[in-house]
């Protein structure tokens, strides 16, 4: 299933999110190009750690082999710990920072980065980060089951996350700590985002890993050219014709095709993730949980995420064919053209690894603290955020009903939360620095309210201690952890057959089964018991709320229409 396109022309449906085509949007030959372009400057400076004895890929690299061809002749799906190699455990900012004086390209990166673009506003910056955690609840959500799921229907994006280990059922749920955790850091304060400060060292960090993952794909894909055209070589030598196919003399397929996919995490990708961190959220994500932003708070959202993308190695302007440039976040009306093109030209045909990586996050989320939210009340956010098509396309089981009528209560919850915090920022225009400056910092020109400050800053607490606490317990480093190898590709995993795996990916709201292969069905108390404190047992309380409410109203409308019509009939 692709997405549709409506009578009118120009009109767009992109799984159920319309839009109207213009001139100013990017087509699919006009994104091409930035499928094989990337951040070569990181790449460069990780080949001269090399020189510098700093790291040794290929001694990891061919142990990890050794060990690969010990074990098994066959390649073996990952779904568990993460590769052990002696890269995966190297700071690389620290080797920056140590090291940048020794060659060029490690000089002009670090330049780069401790220079502060002309553009950048640490003001909106900070209004910026207030603008995530006035909205931190259905930000979250759309983060978590838009973007992240509802990305994965890219079926490029996909090869390089398989290729990783990082999605497998067993290690899902941490991995997507991390990045949240990273999401955290950026939004930590002013002075987290100034060169130093715990943002910035965060996002470097994440820009080395990006690379890493890059080459160590890119140098697999490569041995595979150097052994086909070995291959070549001696099949020509043996009897002047023939080939060995895609470069495996084993298999024939190649470990990675960049004419098919593009080169690793290019520049197209790395917007097309910020742009799901940003533009994604802003215009699909917190729209369908029935939050809308001002247009200073979406200006504000988005200059926070364009320095991101500044010192994340993304191109702050892209040229395309035609000798137009485009500013990816530079405004609004850019930031949602380009949002519109990539989806059009990304999104349209899932494959089978995007159902798997989809399914496979389901599964990792589903009962772990601290919501402990079943897999069918993540399938009910799946399908409210994505839609029943793409939903479906990506062979996700439909919920019942029941579960959609959860999420619409927390839909609620959220708007009714949600827009008592922004009415309060719009009718007192008080904006809170995060940690960065005062009243008087030119900087940031902010007024303090105490009260504001302290609540937004007890949610960013409480937020981080409990991703830290469920990521292990420590801050993450982003070290390059999930290393691609030959035979490594996630696939899905029953996580009933391990007694281990605390997030089991059934429809497990029916009970298990007992001896005789029957579903123990559970009550409405072990139910509520199994989910109390959790996203849904807080639904069910909006829900009935809500449903109380409601009946309150209508029955006082019925009791006035009829105290109406019997008056009206003793008048006459």
């Amino acid at each position: 299933m692709s997405p549709r396109t409506t009578k009118s022309p120009n009109r767009k449906d992109v799984w159920g999110y319309t839009f109207d085509w213009t001139p100013s949007h990017l087509t699919a030959t006009d994104l091409q190009s930035l499928t094989l372009s990337y951040d070569k400057l990181t790449n460069d400076c990780l080949d001269e750690f090399d020189k510098l004895g700093l790291t040794s890929p290929s001694s990891s690299s061919a142990s990890f082999r050794a060990k690969i061809s010990s074990s098994s002749s066959k390649p073996q799906p990952q779904n568990g710990a993460p590769t052990e190699c002696p890269m995966s455990q190297t700071d690389f900012f620290t080797l920056l920072e140590t090291h940048y004086h020794k060659f060029p390209s490690l000089s002009t990166l670090w330049d780069q980065l401790t220079t502060v673009p002309a553009w950048v506003s640490y003001a909106a910056i900070a209004r910026g980060q207030a603008v995530f955690y006035r909205y931190a609840g259905p930000a979250v959500t759309s983060l978590t089951f838009h973007s992240l799921l509802g990305g994965m229907a890219s079926a490029r994006v996909v090869e390089t996350l398989a290729r990783t280990g990082g999605f497998g059922t067993r290690v899902a749920r941490r991995r997507l700590l991390e990045t949240f955790q990273h999401i955290l850091d950026v939004t930590e304060g002013v002075e987290s985002m100034k060169p130093g400060g715990k943002g910035w060292k965060s996002t470097v960090r994440v820009r080395f890993l990006h690379a890493s993952v890059r080459r160590r794909i890119m140098n697999l894909s490569k041995n595979d050219e150097d052994k086909k055209n070995e291959g070549e070589d001696e099949s020509k030598k043996k009897d002047g014709n023939g080939s060995i196919g895609n470069g495996d003399t084993k298999t024939g397929k190649r470990y990675y095709d960049t004419s098919k996919f593009g080169t690793p995490i290019n520049d197209l990708d790395s917007i097309g993730t910020i742009a799901s961190f940003s533009s994604a959220l802003i215009w699909m994500g917190l729209p369908r949980q029935g939050i809308f932003l001002s247009q200073q708070e979406i200006s504000d959202y988005l200059h926070l995420w364009r320095y991101v993308a500044y010192l994340i190695g993304v191109p702050d302007t892209i040229t395309l064919p035609d000798g137009r440039t485009v500013t990816p976040f530079g405004t609004p009306h850019e930031a949602k053209t380009v949002l519109e093109s990539l989806a059009l030209a990304e999104l349209n045909n899932p494959s089978e690894t995007s159902a798997v990586l989809a399914n496979n996050i389901i599964t990792a989320l589903a009962n772990q603290p601290p919501l402990r939210s079943s897999a069918s009340f993540l399938r009910a956010q799946a399908y409210w955020l994505n839609g029943s098509r793409l939903c479906q396309t990506l062979q996700i089981p439909k919920p019942k009903m029941w579960y959609t009528l959860l999420v619409i209560s927390q839909c609620l919850l959220f708007m009714f939360f949600c827009y008592l915090r922004q009415a309060h920022y719009l009718l007192f225009d008080r904006r809170v620095p995060w940690g960065g400056g005062t009243s008087g910092d030119k900087e940031v020109e902010v007024e303090i309210e105490v009260a504001g400050q302290e609540r937004y800053k007890r949610v960013r607490k409480l937020m981080r201690h409990v991703t830290v606490e469920m990521a292990g317990g420590k801050e993450a480093q982003f070290v390059f952890e999930w290393v691609p190898e030959r035979g490594k590709y996630t696939t899905s995993f029953d996580s009933d057959s391990d007694p281990h795996h605390a997030g089991g990916g059934g429809d497990d709201d029916d009970g298990k089964e007992n001896k005789t292969g029957m579903k123990n069905k559970k009550s409405w108390w072990e139910w509520i018991s199994a989910r109390y404190g959790g996203s849904e047992f807080r639904s069910l309380k909006a829900f009935l709320v809500a449903s109380t409410v409601v009946g309150c109203l209508v029955w006082v409308g019925l009791r006035g229409l009829l105290l109406s019509g019997t008056m009206l009939l003793f008048r006459r």
